[in-house]
């Protein structure tokens, strides 16, 4: 718990430049995902009353297919039902959380090329969001599909594909000759989804590299307890 205070003081400290374009609010909210990839982590410990009191956001309830559908239709989500996939099974979560970095994030995106790689951010990206941060015109997703050295050999859109189904619980096969995005969202983030939905789609768009756009709903599903 004092862990906890100790990452909310040091994460409200910093000073992001204002949100002028996409990199400027991925830096603008860099405090916030940190709070709730730490939340996440915690949830899945099962220390609610914890992540409820750091992130503010709703009790997380058991789902179903239908209760996810019905959500994002009454709260007008840019998420199109037959491209909105879910985990399979609760021990997902800890893949997930491997293929990324070992830090289960929420929200957060994942990125593939043409060829179907990973594209695996590190520090280099970081500075490269600030470099960008005041040039517009320039966007960050299309800039780093283009660099060799962040396309992992290791980690492809296949072995997320496993731990994904759709709507219907069947098994999803993704087009691999075209850029990826997998945008990873859930329903106990509550008001927070509008926005963040919104904006990601939004700055998945705007480059000149087409990209198909997905996203992983990662509740925790009755169908898991069959």
């Amino acid at each position: 718990m004092i862990l906890i205070g100790i990452l909310w003081k040091t994460t409200n400290n910093f000073n992001f430049p204002p949100r002028n374009n996409e990199v400027g609010f991925i830096l603008t909210n860099m405090k916030k995902y940190i709070i709730l990839s730490l939340a996440v982590i915690t949830f899945l410990t099962s220390c609610q009353p914890i992540l409820r009191t750091v992130t503010g956001i709703k009790k997380p309830k058991i789902e179903s297919y239908k209760s996810i559908e019905n959500y994002i239709r009454e709260n007008n989500l840019p998420i199109k039902n037959d491209k909105n996939y879910f985990l399979t099974k609760n021990e997902d979560y800890k893949s997930l959380a491997k293929f990324r970095d070992s830090l289960f994030r929420l929200p957060d995106i994942y990125l593939f090329n043409k060829q179907g790689q990973f594209i695996e951010e590190n520090q280099y990206c970081t500075s490269l969001k600030i470099e960008l941060s005041d040039k517009p015109n320039q966007n960050y997703y299309e800039k780093i599909l283009k660099i060799d050295s962040l396309q992992s050999k290791e980690k492809t859109i296949k072995n997320l594909e496993v731990l994904m189904n759709d709507k219907n619980g069947e098994k999803i096969i993704l087009n691999s000759n075209e850029n990826i995005a997998i945008v990873l969202w859930a329903k106990f983030l509550g008001k927070k989804n509008k926005k963040f939905l919104n904006d990601a789609k939004q700055q998945l768009k705007n480059t000149d590299e087409n990209i198909d756009i997905y996203f992983l709903n990662i509740d925790t599903l009755e169908s898991w307890e069959e």
